[in-house]
């Protein structure tokens, strides 16, 4: 019979995410030589190589990609359990902040969530720019954020890495013999960077048709066909559609989702929505796979 301790259990997952041993231990709060112990037992306990260890990063071997799904099932249920014990006693204010755009993809699941599980817990959410979110968690104002960045925060949980698409209006085609036509959201300086230096890494002409601090606008200018813009996978509207590889524009990579945390200390209230957090965006990339 194999004693699991649920720390090595929840250091696994967490050096699946990351990739990194140091970078594991900060997100859970370890030191690098405790997270190394807890995978050492792990994989003692099992009786196998759980990871291949890589001068910078860290790998499953086939023997981990065969737990991962039943850790995870084992993780979660132990969550579920807490949260079961806990939901009547979960109480006080959370200072949640969600990146402009991505507050459709994750508010109902959430708020749903808080109102059948933890209805005595009260949320104030602001949905902003990422680097305002950013500035206000650093300045205490909010207890968590998730915000879209150029590069990893420091102590920040990686949530998701989601493509990003050149979006148009359906049936828009781009005319070769002009600047390729681009409307920013100038408070979005991560989209507008990765779509910039693609562009001017391949020597593509373009024109800047419309500049707003509004999403909104931003989207409107492209429903009616006045350029083009750049979107993270799973907050496009309905209304617009991703562009052909064939359109000539440059292919954009990966975008970084995190979540931030106040440096003040968590109550069980920000405990419960930052756990829920990482949940949905769990299943959600499951589902995705």
């Amino acid at each position: 019979m194999i004693d699991l301790d649920t720390k090595q259990l929840h250091s696994f997952l967490r050096l699946v995410e990351t990739g990194s041993f140091s970078k594991a231990a900060r997100q859970i709060g370890c030191s690098q030589a405790t997270m190394s112990v807890r995978i050492q037992k792990l994989e003692e306990a099992f009786g196998a190589l759980l990871f291949e260890r890589g001068h910078h990063e860290v790998s499953l071997t086939a023997e981990g990609r065969d737990l991962l799904p039943d850790i995870r099932s084992l993780v979660d249920l132990q969550d579920r359990m807490a949260r079961r014990l806990q939901s009547k006693r979960v109480i006080g204010e959370v200072r949640l902040g969600i990146a402009e755009g991505f507050e459709t993809a994750l508010l109902p699941g959430l708020l749903g969530y808080m109102l059948r599980n933890h209805a005595a817990a009260e949320l104030d959410i602001h949905c902003l720019p990422s680097w305002r979110l950013q500035q206000m968690t650093e300045a205490r104002s909010l207890d968590l954020a998730v915000v879209a960045l150029t590069e990893e925060a420091p102590a920040a949980a990686v949530l998701s890495r989601p493509r990003l698409h050149w979006v148009c209006a359906p049936g828009f085609a781009l005319d070769p013999s002009v600047p390729v036509p681009v409307a920013w959201n100038t408070d979005n300086c991560f989209l507008q960077a990765a779509a910039a230096s693609a562009l001017e890494d391949r020597g593509i002409a373009y024109r800047e048709v419309l500049r707003s601090t509004d999403p909104r606008i931003v989207q409107a200018a492209v429903e009616a066909g006045m350029g083009v813009t750049v979107m993270a996978e799973g907050t496009m509207p309905r209304s617009l559609s991703v562009m052909s590889v064939r359109s000539a524009l440059p292919p954009l990579g990966r975008g970084s989702i995190q979540l931030l945390e106040g440096p003040a200390p968590q109550s069980e209230a920000v405990a419960t929505v930052k756990r829920q957090i990482e949940r949905a965006y769990r299943e959600a990339e499951a589902a995705a796979a």
